[in-house]
């Protein structure tokens, strides 16, 4: 292939290390593995320059033309971003957020099923049995699902009693899992309400930059959506009403204690990111702001 018609500067070029030098062209032509380049390559990243360089390539043996280099050069990028995603994926912090996901799923599969065979069972029951009628639906599928019958109903009502089950071990899994990696945000608020709000944000580096006023109205998106299209009130708070604090308060004062709550999670949050490990005298001190704020009228 005559490459005079391109603009190559092999002086220019001579210093120059590329990503495919440390590949040696086989005698018998075999076309270069993107796996074993990758290694190398990554092995030794710091010492390459990123500049495309073809030309060279084909010069050294490496491609046969401009259309072979890029064919490589893509097969070697896929490689790479493989890579990332599994380094990506295998960090605690994104597990976390796939088990709150799955744990969300969970509660919105009992809560329809759960419906669907409660007001299948009304269907056959005389309405007016008071009995009936003060069961909760968690003890109505118990009793269904311990009855001798072994209709598809009475399976499905075992299957919701083994999936609440386990939909209890793995709220203690995701419990565990937030206590390490949000410390200090789940002794404020929990570590349930901690990992909603991580997934909320996406990343703990997103939350730990989110402002007090951000964090407080996390998960209020509706509220908020609604507030500025149509100038209804402004939500005072979004995952932290979980908190008893906030919970029980009269709401005279809920968004006061919202303010402080929310202004203490964010530096929680960044001491989380920065340092990864409990602050006992920013705790007691956060804890007691939080106490005061709720005493006020």
């Amino acid at each position: 292939m005559d490459l005079g018609q391109y603009d190559f500067d092999k002086n220019l070029q001579k210093d120059s290390h590329y990503w495919y030098e440390e590949y040696k062209p086989s005698e018998r032509g075999d076309s270069p593995d993107p796996v074993v380049i990758y290694s190398k390559f990554n092995a030794n990243l710091s010492k390459f320059s990123f500049l495309p360089s073809w030309e060279e390539a084909v010069i050294k043996g490496i491609c046969k033309d401009k259309n072979d280099y890029y064919s490589l050069l893509r097969a070697i990028c896929i490689i790479w971003s493989q890579k990332k995603l599994q380094i990506y994926n295998s960090s605690d912090e994104v597990r976390l957020i796939k088990m709150m996901l799955i744990l969300r799923e969970t509660d919105q599969m009992i809560g329809r099923l759960s419906d669907q065979i409660i007001f299948w069972y009304s269907m056959g029951m005389n309405c007016s049995n008071s009995a009936h009628r003060s069961k909760k639906s968690a003890d109505l599928i118990r009793e269904m699902a311990s009855c001798d019958e072994r209709d598809g109903i009475s399976m499905l009502c075992c299957d919701l009693v083994r999936m609440k089950e386990s939909r209890a071990r793995l709220v203690r899994d995701i419990s565990m899992r937030s206590e390490r990696l949000l410390p200090n945000c789940s002794v404020i608020v929990g570590p349930l309400v901690a990992a909603r709000l991580l997934v909320e944000a996406g990343s703990l580096k997103r939350l730990s930059q989110m402002p007090a006023s951000k964090i407080q109205v996390l998960g209020a998106r509706n509220a908020l959506f609604s507030h500025l299209s149509s100038g209804s009130p402004p939500p005072k708070h979004g995952l932290i009403f979980e908190h008893k604090r906030i919970h029980a308060a009269s709401r005279k004062i809920r968004g006061k204690i919202s303010r402080t709550l929310s202004g203490n999670l964010a530096i929680a949050s960044r001491i989380d990111h920065f340092r990864g490990v409990k602050d006992p005298i920013f705790l007691e001190r956060a804890q007691l702001r939080i106490e005061k704020a709720g005493k006020k009228s």
